[in-house]
Parts: C-alpha cells; sequence; structure tokens
C-alpha cells in the first residue's frame, strides 16, 4: 500500500501562525504588563529620567506673641545658583564670585565646571550681596527667590522661638516643637532632561505647590519679655555672674508671659554662639532651689495640719546635728515659731518641722506640686529634675530637703509650683502655647487652661501666703523685694552648688534665687528669678531680690494694676486738637520710687506724629530710638510702664496707606 505523502507546506503554514498566535498573546500580555500593571512605576521612572526637582526652602508661618507682635516670619530673599554648561569664562567668574562670596575657590571651580543646568553657589544672600552679583552680569550665573527666616527682636525670647537651619526645618525652641505645623508644603524647581540625560534647564520660577503653613501664637508678651530680659541682664553683669533665668507666669491660668535665660543670642546668626547659649536654662537646666524651697514645706506641714504658723522650734542658737552633719543658720537663733522660721529663713527650724511630716508624707507633697517630672509646658528639651524615692534618702535628706538641698528642680517647675501656692492651691500646666491658625488667620486650635490637681486647700494657701509676706516684710530676707506700691509675697533662697570635680558642695559658687507673687492678696504675676554664681555676694535677698521688685514694679502698671497711691487724672477736654495736647496715660507721669531712683511713666503716643510725639517725650531723661515716617503705630515700652531716667525707648512710625 502506497503510503500517504505529508505536506510540508501546510505543516510550516501551520507551525508559522501557531507562532505568530504566541507572539502576539505575548505582545498582548506585554502591553498589558507595560500599559496597566506598571503604569505607575513607569511614569514615576520617566518622570525621574525625563526631569529633576530641586527643593526649595518653603514659608513658614509666623510666630508671635499674645498681642500678635511678630516674633519670627518669614521674607523673600535671593540665593545665587550656576547653569554651569552656560558659563563661559570659568576662572573669571570663579575670581569675581569669591570677592563677593567666603566660597572655597576649589569646590566653586568644580561647580561651574561641571556641566550641570543647576549648581547652588550661594543661598539666601543680602540685598547688597545680590546687587554686587548683579552688577558683574556673569553669563550662566542665575538668581532664585527663597523663603528666609527672620527674627525682627533680635535676641527677645530667643530661647523660646528657637531658630531654624539653612534648608528651613526648627532646631530649636518653638521653631522645633512645632516644626511640622509651620512649614508649609516645599517648593521645587522643575528641569528638564534631553534623551542622552543632559539637563535643559526651564524657563520661569520655581513651581509651587498650595502653601499649607500654620500660625502659632504664643502665650509670651513681647513687652514684658522685654522687662524681664532688661532686669536679668543688669543684674547678671552687675554681679559678674555665669548666667541667670526669669520666669513670669499667670498663677491663675498658668500661662507664661515671659521666660528668659542669659546669656542671650540672636537667632538671626545663631552659628556665631557657642551651643551652650542657644540652652534654655529656665527648662532644661536643673538646680537646688535652697531656702526658696521652705515655702513648699510650709505648705505641706499646714496642709497636713502638724505644725501651725504659731508653734515654735528650738534653733539650737545656730548648730544643729543630725546623724553626721551639721546644720547651720546663717545667724544664731533660739526659740522661733514657725512664722519667724520662714520670716529669718532658719535652716533648722525647717529641718525640724520637716521631722514632723515624715519622708513618706512630705514625698508625697513633692510629686503633687508637679517635682520630679515634666510640666509639659510645649517647649524642646524640658528636664524633670532628679527627686529620689524616699527609699533612696540617707538619714539626713528629709531635714536638707527641707531648706532645699538634696534635690534638683527647673526653673519652671519652681514657678509652676509657687502658683499653686498663690493661686488658692491648684497646680495648673503652664502654657506656652495661645492658639494656632492657618495662612489665613482663622483659629484651627485654641489652648485652654489646664489644672493639673489640688495640691493645697484655700485656706493652706491663704497660710502660706502670710508666711511668704512676712518673709518681705522689714527684717525678713526678702526686705528688698518690695516694690513701691504694692505688697508682694515670696521667698528668698541661697543655695551652695555641688563640686562636680572634688565632690560634696563647693565653698565659693553659689546660686542665688528669690520667687515671689504680687499683689500678693490678689496674685497676677509670679516671678521666678534665678542668678548663676554671682561675685561680690551670694545671698538671694541681695542679689536676685531687688531683680524681682524691679520686673514687678514695671509689669504691675503695664497689666494696669497701679501702685497704691497712685494720683489718677481724668482727661475731661473735648476739642480733639486739646486731646492730642493733654494726652498721657492717666497717672502721674514722674515719681520718686524706693531709694530716691527716679523714674518716669511712658506716656501714651499713639497716633501722635514724630514731631508730636518727641516733644512730648522730651525732657525726660529717656534715650529715644525712632524708626519710620508718618503716625506712631508701635512703641516700647507701652504706655503707662514704670521705666528708669535712661532707659531706651523704641517708636516705630508709618505712614497712613
Amino acid at each position: 500500500m502506497k503510503k500517504k505523502s505529508i505536506n510540508w507546506f501546510k505543516v510550516r503554514v501551520i507551525l508559522i501562525s501557531f507562532f505568530i498566535f504566541f507572539s502576539f498573546v505575548l505582545i498582548v500580555g506585554r502591553m498589558f504588563q507595560l500599559q496597566v500593571l506598571k503604569k505607575e512605576q513607569l511614569y514615576k521612572l520617566a518622570a525621574r529620567q525625563q526631569s529633576s526637582q530641586i527643593p526649595l526652602v518653603p514659608k513658614r508661618g509666623t510666630i508671635y506673641d499674645r498681642n500678635e507682635n511678630e516674633l519670627a516670619v518669614s521674607v523673600e530673599v535671593d540665593s545665587v545658583y550656576a547653569e554651569s554648561k552656560k558659563v563661559v569664562e570659568v576662572e573669571k567668574t570663579v575670581q569675581k564670585l569669591s570677592a563677593i562670596f567666603p566660597n572655597d575657590q576649589k569646590e566653586l571651580r568644580e561647580k561651574l565646571k561641571s556641566r550641570k543646568s543647576f549648581e547652588w553657589i550661594e543661598r539666601k544672600i543680602s540685598p547688597q550681596e545680590a546687587e554686587a552679583v548683579q552688577a558683574l552680569h556673569l553669563s550662566g550665573i542665575h538668581f532664585l527667590r527663597e523663603n528666609k527666616r527672620f527674627y525682627p527682636n533680635s535676641h527677645l525670647a530667643a530661647h523660646i522661638i528657637g531658630f531654624v537651619g539653612l534648608d528651613s526645618k526648627g532646631l530649636e525652641g518653638i521653631e522645633l516643637q512645632y516644626d511640622v505645623l509651620l512649614n508649609g508644603k516645599q517648593n521645587v524647581l522643575m528641569t528638564e532632561k534631553d534623551a542622552k540625560g543632559r539637563a535643559i534647564m526651564t524657563s520661569g520660577g520655581p513651581h509651587k505647590k498650595e502653601e499649607h503653613y500654620r500660625n502659632i501664637i504664643l502665650t509670651i508678651d513681647k513687652q514684658i519679655q522685654h522687662i524681664a530680659e532688661t532686669e536679668l541682664s543688669h543684674s547678671v553683669q552687675k554681679w559678674g555672674a555665669n548666667g541667670g533665668m526669669v520666669i513670669v507666669m499667670d498663677p491663675m491660668t498658668g500661662k507664661i508671659l515671659a521666660l528668659t535665660s542669659y546669656p542671650f543670642f540672636n537667632p538671626n546668626q545663631f552659628i556665631q554662639y557657642r551651643p551652650r547659649s542657644w540652652r534654655n536654662r529656665a527648662i532644661s537646666d536643673v538646680f537646688e532651689p535652697g531656702s526658696m524651697f521652705k515655702a513648699f514645706l510650709a505648705a505641706a506641714v499646714l496642709e497636713e495640719k502638724i505644725v501651725q504658723p504659731t508653734d515654735s522650734f528650738y534653733c539650737e542658737n545656730g548648730f544643729y546635728t543630725v546623724y553626721d552633719r551639721t546644720i547651720r543658720d546663717n545667724s544664731k537663733h533660739g526659740w522661733l515659731t514657725f512664722h519667724q522660721v520662714i520670716k529669718v529663713s532658719s535652716n533648722i527650724g525647717a529641718a525640724k518641722a520637716a521631722e514632723k511630716i515624715g519622708k513618706e508624707r512630705f514625698y508625697r507633697y513633692l510629686c503633687d506640686f508637679g517635682f520630679g517630672e515634666k510640666t509639659r509646658a510645649g517647649l524642646p528639651g524640658e528636664a524633670k529634675g532628679i527627686v529620689q524615692h524616699p527609699r533612696y534618702w540617707p538619714p539626713i535628706t528629709l531635714n536638707t530637703i527641707a531648706f532645699g538641698q538634696g534635690i534638683a528642680v527647673t526653673g519652671i517647675q519652681m514657678a509652676t509650683a509657687l502658683s499653686a501656692i498663690a493661686n488658692g492651691g491648684v497646680l495648673m500646666r503652664p502654657q506656652v502655647v495661645e492658639r494656632i491658625t492657618n495662612e489665613r488667620g482663622e483659629v484651627i486650635q485654641s489652648f485652654q487652661p489646664e489644672a493639673v490637681r489640688r495640691v493645697i486647700s484655700g485656706e493652706t494657701s491663704r497660710k502660706v501666703i502670710g508666711l511668704l509676706k512676712a518673709a518681705t516684710e522689714k527684717g525678713g530676707t526678702g526686705e528688698q523685694a518690695v516694690p513701691q506700691g504694692y505688697e508682694v509675697a515670696g521667698k528668698t533662697g541661697t543655695a551652695q552648688k555641688v563640686d562636680s570635680i572634688l565632690g560634696g558642695y563647693s565653698e565659693d559658687k553659689f546660686t542665688s534665687g528669690f520667687m515671689g507673687f504680687g499683689p500678693a492678696d490678689e496674685p497676677k504675676i509670679v516671678v521666678l528669678v534665678v542668678i548663676d554664681e554671682p561675685r561680690g555676694s551670694t545671698y538671694g535677698g541681695i542679689v536676685a531680690a531687688p531683680v524681682f521688685r524691679a520686673v514687678v514694679e514695671k509689669v504691675l502698671p503695664y497689666l494696669n494694676i497701679l501702685p497704691k497711691g497712685t494720683m489718677i487724672v481724668k482727661n475731661e477736654s473735648e476739642s480733639p486738637a486739646k486731646r492730642e495736647a493733654a494726652r498721657t496715660f492717666p497717672v502721674i507721669e514722674e515719681i520718686k520710687v524706693g531709694r530716691g531712683a527716679e523714674r518716669v511713666v511712658m506716656p501714651d503716643l499713639a497716633g501722635l506724629s514724630m514731631r508730636s510725639a518727641l516733644s512730648r517725650i522730651e525732657g525726660r531723661g529717656l534715650i529715644i530710638k525712632v524708626s519710620g515716617n508718618g503716625r506712631l503705630v508701635e512703641q516700647v515700652p507701652r504706655a503707662g510702664v514704670v521705666i528708669d531716667k535712661g532707659e531706651i525707648c523704641f517708636l516705630k512710625f508709618e505712614s497712613p496707606s
């Protein structure tokens, strides 16, 4: 039988058809994979290959004081970049730019020879530097507008505000704590690339994304902050001290009105200062408070009703041995009532009162007043202090903590705890941020006063206030803290510092402090003053108490709490011309206070022309600094503040738009 022959042509056609079919399936599958499954990934890859983004500094929100005075703002400045492939004469360009900017010539030369379309030369330059570069007319050298952080008040409140780095990221203070909220969406500069990956500079400016920054309004009052910084600076320089701190707080709400640490620094040039100058001592440094701590001992023993102000303690004529240690008083005392113990600041009397309450109960009150834990005031770098559990206390510790040794606290803890005594016994959380607004100024978050817990009763609070008032009366250690026309309450403190090298306490290094509030019966402000290692005198009543007095004498009138005996003058003038001629703050304008020091009440100059304002303030012995033209829109100090003759006053004028 004859075999049927194979039709190879037909076989080839079938094989080719199958090959074409499967190839088509593979191609369609690959197309589906590339165009559907990997679409987003490939889009991103193509975008990276075809263009590049150069990040620019975004605009940050503004930081204000409680009256919405600007403390930190963003301003537009020029930055210089090079489109290096368009630079014609590299060496000539290097020499000319080096004369303006202190750049490394080798590094600059490498940038200009890189043939890239974008190389930073210098960022955030001054207007003078920008003019100098523009005048050179260099090919391939261009400008971009960037945002730069500016602090218009120089060192004022620098430790609270903090500062940002070149990339506009917060590094300290509020700038760090609220960095995410303050920073808007980042701007970018787009550049395109050709088929070989070579950059092509696009025309126009940066591509802007929608900005969503937040503004921060602080509880800080610019005027009160200025007063606190001025008085602290005078004291530190007078006593040749290493540094110091002042805190001013509203005891009823916990709002911090001023918080300052010395030495100061200018956040506009923060890199020129040592990092230790950036440190906010008031929240990050711990110290032994000395006899200021007797106020909290008094609160504890009176609340427990184991001691009354009239109870007597034998003060051992100045020397009291507890186990292997001797507690000393500055003066020899026999029998003293507890009222007198606080007034003359007897360490021995305080130690014996502490023995009555015992370490367990005393420790409970230390914790209730907030010692040994962070206050959560809303500032970075806060320390929690050092308060050991009673099980670890050596036998002498109960006695020494009674007068502020053997315990370490922060300034913000002390001010907060004293506020609890001043306001009737409630510990308030310290507050530094009032509210947060969006870029349109709309409030998106508001912070209300927050009570942490009740520490002592209102009755105990009144008793402790009575003891602290006695400490500022004649014969008390805080006699020099009393401002003219006001009744205040407070406590001095002088503490030996620990010698970190030799161990034990130093014989010549001290911390001098005073804390108090006024007016005593209706407290409006709590003020803490701490001076670190003063020279010449170490007593808190001599070094720190006068700072408290000076601050209170200026802050209370600013808050419209006038001294006793102030003459009120009503202005009945109806004529606008007469009102301008007669315009004064409604108190007498020159007064004598303290030890014959001549002082002046700052008049109200708002709205006056420069000529009228200078005429009204002339002859008062003040140093006047003027800016702008037109009508007066801002004056520092504000109307009604009592100031020393010879102080600097700032007057800002603006022309009506």
